[in-house]
This record gives structure tokens, C-alpha cells and sequence, in this order.
């Protein structure tokens, strides 16, 4: 359910989910990405279970598995339609997710994370992300800072461009998907910089993300690439 692309952090670029193209199966274009979108993710008792294959500059590694959970709505620095999302994963940690949820306008703004007792807050309105984009719309939004326990990390500048419908097979099974592009340029605290561009799959109807490419280039022109291919997954516990 990775649909609102946070974490801003240069180590999730170097680290994180991008390699290969689509399969090319494109489909009836469909006039708006707004049919990736699925609300339902965000009701409060919503959980998903999802595992992807993990490659990264060629070399496979564990499979990743994930389950969401949505735990309530609450006041989160100072919002008070904040939605509090658990996360569990591999690591044994505390993860939690405060989104804001637009379904009118189809946003979600990523206010900020808990991970056990460390915080990253994005600022000053959150990380937003709209997916209500015309095809071959590409949207820029204001520039986010990554505030980690109040201490500025990094600042990243980003648009999303809806690109095309297009099917993509993967272990999961074959999917419709409505392809998005994020590009970030993210300058850490050091005034290091690194651009990421996300190439994400997100299924049409089910809203949730079959494939993640992802190429990051720092400042030097070393190029890194991951990708995230869905595995399985199941919303309440239901396969997609």
C-alpha cells in the first residue's frame, strides 16, 4: 500500500525500490488515474498483507513482507482527521503512519512517521500526492522538508506524472495498472544531493502497487536500481 510514496530519507533512495521497464502490453488508455485510487484502503480496521521480490542493481534479495493496518483517525500535530496507520514488517519495530486522506480530490498528504521512539515529521504541509491526474498530466508540488526528532534532514523537490494504463504480469498475477512517475531531488543536511525517479505500477480498482522501479542518481552520476514486484497480496484478507 505504497500508493503515497513517502519516506524522503537519501538511504531509502540509495536502498530502496527502479530497473526495468513495463511489459509494453498497453491497454485502453484510461482518461484519469483517479481509477487507481482506491479509498477503501484508508477506513479505519482496513488491513493489508502484501509481499514483493526484491531486486536491487541485479542481485535478488529476501522477499519483503509488509502488513498495514489502519488503527484510527486522531489529532496529529495539530490535524485532527490524521490517519493513524501500524505498519509491521521484518525489522521488530514500531511503525507508524500519519496520512491525511482527500477523497474528493483523491490526495494523500503524508504528515509524518514513528519509528520506536524516533520521528520524521514533512513540512511545512506534509508530503502530497494527488492521484486525480489527467493522462499525460504532470503535477509539481511545493517543496517538503524532512524534519527527523525536529532536526532538518533533507529538503526534496517532486512532481507525479500519470504516464499510461498498461498491463504488467508478475508473481502475483496480471494486472491493469495506471503508471505513475515521481521524480525527487533531494538535498540532505550536508548539501549532498541525489535524484530518484519511481516508476510505480498501481492496480487499477485495488489501488495497490504491483510494481515499484526506482533509479537514483547522486550528485558524482552513480547510478543505483532497485525494483518491488508484488508477490501476493490480500486487503481483509481477501487476494486481490
Amino acid at each position: 500500500m505504497k500508493s503515497y510514496l513517502l519516506f524522503l530519507s537519501g538511504a531509502l533512495f540509495l536502498g530502496g525500490c527502479g530497473g526495468s521497464s513495463g511489459d509494453g502490453n498497453t491497454v485502453a488508455q484510461r482518461a484519469n488515474s483517479s481509477a487507481c485510487f482506491n479509498e477503501s484502503l484508508y477506513s479505519v480496521g482496513t488491513v493489508v498483507n502484501e509481499v514483493n521480490a526484491v531486486i536491487f542493481d541485479g542481485e535478488s534479495l529476501s522477499n519483503d513482507s509488509e502488513t498495514t493496518e489502519v488503527i484510527q483517525k486522531t489529532t496529529y500535530r495539530g490535524y485532527p482527521d490524521a490517519i493513524e496507520e501500524k505498519i509491521t514488517d521484518g525489522s521488530g519495530k514500531d511503525n507508524r503512519l500519519y496520512i491525511l486522506v482527500d477523497t474528493t480530490d483523491k490526495n494523500i498528504t503524508t504528515l509524518g512517521q514513528v519509528i520506536d521512539s524516533d520521528e520524521s515529521t514533512y513540512r511545512p504541509n506534509g508530503l502530497t500526492l494527488n492521484f486525480d491526474l489527467a493522462l499525460g498530466e504532470k503535477k509539481t508540488f511545493p517543496t517538503v522538508s524532512e524534519y527527523e526528532n525536529d532536526v532538518l534532514s533533507n529538503t526534496t523537490d517532486y512532481s507525479l506524472e500519470y504516464l499510461r494504463t498498461e498491463n504488467i504480469t508478475v508473481p502475483a498475477g496480471t494486472f491493469e495498472t495506471c503508471v505513475l512517475q515521481l521524480v525527487a531531488d533531494n538535498v540532505d543536511s550536508k548539501g549532498d544531493r541525489i535524484r530518484a525517479v519511481f516508476t510505480q505500477y498501481i492496480g487499477v480498482g485495488n489501488g495497490i502497487t504491483i510494481r515499484e522501479d526506482v533509479v537514483s542518481t547522486v550528485e558524482s552520476g552513480t547510478t543505483f536500481t532497485s525494483s518491488e514486484t508484488l508477490v501476493s497480496a490480500t486487503i481483509n484478507g481477501n487476494p486481490i
